[in-house]
């Protein structure tokens, strides 16, 4: 995706340009306060409780044909797994304290694909992410908002960022960096969706690995009034960027999903840093804001699969930096170019398991 927002003050005013090179992630909480719109999630809580009968009669109307669809992609499922995977259809009361804006970090990419499922074939446990999103102004649902994720596999490698070492952070022998700072044109863990009338966004993935310094968690930016909605062209020129987060999860599931393979030979090779350890977790969940994913079981067991839920608030008329030392290394975010084909095999899957560009 393409960001009109232009250059404007830094971020963490008071790091130093070096500083941020060397840990382009870390933020402090008074640094963050700055950037932050008050996202309490009590002022919003007697509205979503008001429409949530209206929204589970429509969750409803559409609740067969979905587990019809999950039933038939995935046969091995009984129709208890079917239920429990339809528990977020609308925006949680339950669950609706927000995710504040954070920094993109260095692994972000532009020209996203529009797609559900961002998995391409990469191994892990299976992990359908629902985030629901709100307008903090109006406590409402924001629908046709644009969701950008993207993570790293088990083994704890960015697609665009393949050639950097997991484990140290920096170019892996034989591998050389393109000028935009991305080694590569891969795009797997990565993937744009739109919000429906409900405010709801799903994308397919997989639960992530880990690198140095990081504890486990997704990246997530939220556009509004995007413009650009041809077939192939999601760069949203005149789109801002009105929210940037990152989403974790609790310490409890980290260790038990990383036990199950491919996750577990990571271990063998890196200390996993934990959310106590992360700088971006502690200014994240702090001051009653929680990026923390509600998660449930698929099946029966953790490599059955998981579903996870969100809710995130969204001040419109925010405008977040896309640009500058402290979104990046580089300074800028890259653009990767995505072959007609790739783009295409994503629609193809997306199809093959019941849903079509922009319909829900």
């Amino acid at each position: 995706m393409k960001f009109s927002t232009q250059l404007v003050s830094a971020l963490v005013g008071a790091a130093s340009v070096s500083s941020v090179l060397a840990h382009p992630e870390r933020l402090t909480k008074d640094n963050l306060k700055n950037e932050l719109v008050g996202r309490s999630s009590s002022n919003c809580a007697a509205q979503i409780e008001a429409r949530k009968a209206k929204m589970q009669e429509k969750r409803a109307a559409s609740l067969y044909q979905r587990r019809q669809a999950e039933a038939s992609r995935l046969g091995r499922r009984d129709e208890m797994s079917m239920m429990k995977r339809d528990v977020y259809s609308t925006i949680q009361n339950d669950t609706c304290v927000l995710a504040p804006d954070t920094i993109f970090g260095p692994y972000a990419i532009d020209e996203e694909i529009y797609r559900h499922d961002v998995r391409e074939g990469q191994t892990g446990v299976d992990m359908y992410l629902d985030i629901g999103v709100i307008d903090i102004e109006t406590c409402e649902p924001l629908p046709n908002a644009y969701l950008t994720i993207w993570h790293c596999n088990a083994s704890g490698i960015y697609s665009g960022f393949t050639g950097i070492d997991p484990d140290t952070a920096e170019l892996s022998d034989g591998w050389t960096k393109q000028t935009d700072g991305t080694t590569d044109e891969e795009t797997f863990l990565r993937g744009v969706m739109s919000t429906n009338s409900e405010g709801m966004a799903e994308f397919l993935s997989i639960f992530p690995g880990y690198y140095v310094t990081r504890s486990t968690h997704i990246h997530l930016t939220v556009q509004t009034n995007v413009t650009s909605k041809s077939a192939d062209d999601y760069s949203y020129n005149t789109a801002g960027v009105q929210h940037v987060g990152q989403l974790f999860f609790n310490e409890s599931l980290i260790n038990s999903v990383y036990e199950l393979d491919p996750y577990s030979a990571h271990l063998d090779t890196l200390n996993r840093t934990t959310n106590d350890e992360d700088s971006v977790y502690s200014v994240a969940n702090a001051d009653g804001y929680s990026s923390i994913i509600s998660v449930q079981l698929l099946g029966e067991t953790i490599a059955d699969g998981l579903v996870g839920y969100i809710t995130v608030g969204v001040n419109t008329s925010n405008s977040v930096l896309t640009s500058g030392n402290t979104v990046n290394p580089m300074g800028v975010i890259p653009t990767v170019s995505v072959a007609s084909s790739v783009r295409a095999a994503a629609t193809v899957v997306d199809a093959a398991d019941g849903y079509v560009a922009r319909k829900f």
